[in-house]
């Protein structure tokens, strides 16, 4: 089929505005990463599962989770619909006092990702479909809420809050209190913070991480690049860092990292 000239120009735009949206929304899934190979943005912060619910038997609840009724045989979370009633009503109260504890600001950048709750009665029957090791002398908790922070939803900042049976919380909170934070510089990108870390520290390469870190002593947010650890030898080694203060880029620090090397 032969296409009027007209039509073949609409349909060359159309191909053409197709292709710029894509090109544009996986440049902004990773906040302009093309500098660096992704699998190089880590997680920064961490989940508190073995400092509150170790090896306990849970279950876990998010938005959009699996609908089944069979709780047993899931490894994904469970559709939250599902949670006890009490779940979305501390939910509701724990994102009120973050707001409230670190500002408007701070929590514009906060997304709600999981809720484990421990089941004590459900220890053998998680047992017999398969989970090994479960316990309950590490159940310091009986929700732990697990949370996103940063202005890039590829590899996040993570920090959770745990939560007694008496719906008191139990962990530290591991951010700044609203009159200390310090909003994050949204105008970064993953190849400005690169140059950056290469101008400041001639040996950073080859990067091996990028990632939003929080030092709780200054209580600041900063951007963690680290050179590759090296591997050229058994035992204690060390590597360049460079942290990059999140609010303020100019702000900028040299360090050192270390890792035990076993072969």
């Amino acid at each position: 089929m032969i296409l009027p000239a007209k039509n073949i120009l609409v349909f060359l735009c159309l191909l053409l505005c197709i292709g710029v949206a894509n090109a544009q929304t996986a440049t902004d899934s990773t906040n302009n990463s093309k500098c660096i190979s992704v699998d190089k943005l880590k997680y920064g912060g961490g989940y508190s599962y073995t400092n509150y619910i170790w090896n306990c038997p849970t279950y876990s609840f998010a938005y959009g989770g699996d609908t089944s009724k069979n709780w047993n045989a899931l490894d994904d979370a469970i559709d939250i619909k599902q949670a006890p009633p009490k779940v979305i009503e501390l939910k509701n109260k724990i994102d009120h006092i973050i707001r409230a504890y670190a500002g408007s600001s701070f929590y514009a950048l906060v997304k709600f990702n999981s809720v484990d709750v421990v089941y004590p009665d459900k220890l053998q029957a998680l047992t017999d479909s398969g989970r090994t090791g479960l316990t309950l002398k590490h159940c310091k908790a009986k929700y732990l809420f697990d949370y996103h922070f940063g202005p890039d939803t590829a590899k996040p900042y993570l920090f959770s809050v745990a939560v007694n049976k008496y719906g008191k919380i139990i962990s530290p909170f591991p951010f700044p209190p609203k009159r200390y934070y310090k909003p994050i510089d949204k105008t970064f990108t993953y190849c400005r913070l690169i140059a950056i870390a290469r101008k400041v520290q001639k040996n950073i390469d080859p990067i091996d991480e990028i990632s939003l870190q929080y030092n709780k002593k200054s209580k600041r947010f900063y951007w963690l690049v680290a050179q590759a650890i090296p591997d050229d030898h058994e035992g204690l080694v060390h590597n360049n860092e460079v942290m990059i203060d999140a609010a303020d880029l100019s702000k900028v620090k040299k360090t050192k990292g270390e890792a035990s090397v076993v072969y």
